[in-house]
């Protein structure tokens, strides 16, 4: 089983056609794709999302097993069974609304993403309401290819 560590320090950054790529491979190192198995979404388990004001979409878990127990403030479950591919492609769209920052470099920019590490708190962390019910967060970046 993995599993980040406390201090886990994980930063990909690429364009949308990486992300599904990354999400998967921080749900498979963190060990948290156990949560998508059918026995453990029985047992409870679910993978939750929350946006927050600075534009950070991330992932995260919750494990509700008692009648009337609810989500950590902040998070919310996904309206559907979590699909890696199909939650990549609703966070490209949300991050293809922000524009492209450009520089004065000369070369391509290409509107990307930054995932990192939710760090592992009891309080909000950058903005993050219960960071740690927190796996990842991915916030527009801007690609620039030199020529």
């Amino acid at each position: 089983m993995s599993i980040f560590s406390s201090n886990q320090v994980l930063q990909i950054s690429g364009d949308f056609d990486q992300l599904k790529n990354a999400l998967d491979f921080a749900l498979k190192y963190s060990g948290e794709n156990k949560n998508m198995l059918p026995e453990e979404i029985k047992r409870g388990c679910r993978l939750t999302y929350q946006i927050t004001k600075n534009n950070k979409y991330c992932i995260g878990w919750a494990f509700l097993n008692r009648p009337n127990e609810k989500l950590p403030n902040g998070w919310s479950e996904y309206p559907f069974k979590f699909d890696v591919e199909i939650v990549s492609k609703i966070i490209i769209q949300y991050l293809n609304d922000f524009p492209i920052e450009k520089d004065i470099w000369d070369g391509g920019y290409k509107k990307g993403f930054l995932m990192k590490v939710i760090p592992e708190t009891f309080s909000d962390a950058d903005d993050i309401k219960n960071a740690f019910y927190g796996i990842v967060s991915f916030e527009p970046f801007t690609c620039f290819y030199s020529k």
